[in-house]
């Protein structure tokens, strides 16, 4: 029996403030962008959120999956709760994290680990330079939040759903379980789920749909003309177009940012998360020291070059002007240290 049938089936929860703001929003115009599963992906979820150029009274949803697999599911969660304009609902990954943090106590699940949170962990730890107590405490206060967001939202015209819902279950008696987990049940139905609402739901890669970087739409068609539901997951990490994709509920446009080229992390490993999972973060960490060691080499080496010596005591730093004309003066400036190409003034 599969780890995620150990979680508890309490109701789906809804919040009703959230949803009232954005029907508000929708009503006066203003856009409401909905955006598959980010899966840590932070560089990739910034470029995507300049791209959609946002006005002061537009938002945007996230449908789950916000952690797991990428290089900084950390920073992923640090993000979206600082920014004024981003809600989110809960995904399977989140909810299992949650899961891993029992009373005041982390007990990392093993399954959890197999699934991607090996990555979500280490980029904890990295994001504290190694200090395991603060990295616990951040995720313990990250855990909490996301204890809190909304299983669903539902809006006069859609569902916002993380993975979708049962056929033979009402829409209102759904548990959370379902809602986060379910797949073919839900998506391969043949009649409208919801016959007044579109679902936009994450979860499934629209590769399953042979949409390989793209939104998919269902075949089955609502009176007012609307697919029935519309999947969201491009995959942020999908070989073939890597990306995350938005969709615009006010005018039905679809914004999709292509995965940085800096987050491709799965040119650097062959396991399915990326390189941060390796010993918790620490051979990140490991990574990043020798950089900042081969910068500072590379520094002396470029002062040296420029004739400055490495016994040279005082200033750290130094500003260094090429000299375009001759120097008129024979004396060396007691401000500076005169070479044959540069005059080196200190800073």
């Amino acid at each position: 029996m599969g780890w995620k049938h150990d979680i508890r089936r309490a109701p789906a929860v809804r919040d009703r403030g959230t949803e009232a703001d954005l029907q508000a929003r929708i009503f006066a115009g203003n856009r409401i962008w909905v955006v598959g599963d980010v899966h840590g992906h932070l560089g990739t979820l910034r470029a995507l959120m300049h791209r959609l150029n946002l006005h002061e009274d537009d938002r945007v949803v996230l449908l789950g999956d916000m952690i797991d697999r990428g290089p900084d599911s950390a920073g992923v969660i640090e993000y979206i709760r600082e920014h004024p304009q981003i809600h989110a609902i809960k995904g399977n990954h989140e909810q299992m994290a949650i899961q891993s943090l029992q009373a005041t106590n982390i007990e990392l699940n093993e399954i959890w680990m197999a699934k991607g949170g090996a990555s979500t962990w280490g980029s904890y730890i990295v994001a504290a330079k190694g200090d395991l107590h603060r990295a616990k405490l951040t995720f313990a206060e990250d855990c909490a939040w996301l204890a809190d967001l909304p299983s669903h939202i539902v809006l006069d015209d859609w569902r916002l759903v993380h993975a979708g819902y049962h056929p033979r279950m009402d829409l209102d008696e759904q548990d959370e379980k379902t809602l986060l987990w379910i797949r073919r049940a839900f998506f391969r139905h043949d009649e409208a789920i919801d016959e007044e609402r579109c679902i936009l739901f994450g979860h499934t890669p629209t590769t399953k749909f042979k949409r390989s970087g793209q939104i998919a739409h269902s075949k089955i068609i609502l009176d007012d003309g609307r697919p029935s539901w519309i999947a969201m997951d491009t995959c942020a990490y999908n070989q073939d177009s890597p990306g995350i994709a938005a969709y615009d509920l006010t005018t039905g446009k679809t914004v999709k940012q292509r995965t940085l080229k800096s987050e491709h992390w799965w040119l650097k490993t062959e396991t399915r998360e990326a390189p941060v999972a390796e010993f918790f973060g620490l051979a990140e960490l490991r990574r990043r020291a020798r950089k900042v060691v081969a910068a500072r080499e590379k520094a002396r080496r470029r002062l040296a070059m420029a004739g400055v010596s490495r016994r040279v005591k005082g200033p750290v730093s130094f500003r260094i002007v090429k000299r375009k004309l001759p120097l008129v003066e024979d004396v060396i400036p007691a401000s500076g240290i005169q070479s044959q190409d540069s005059v080196i003034y200190r800073v």
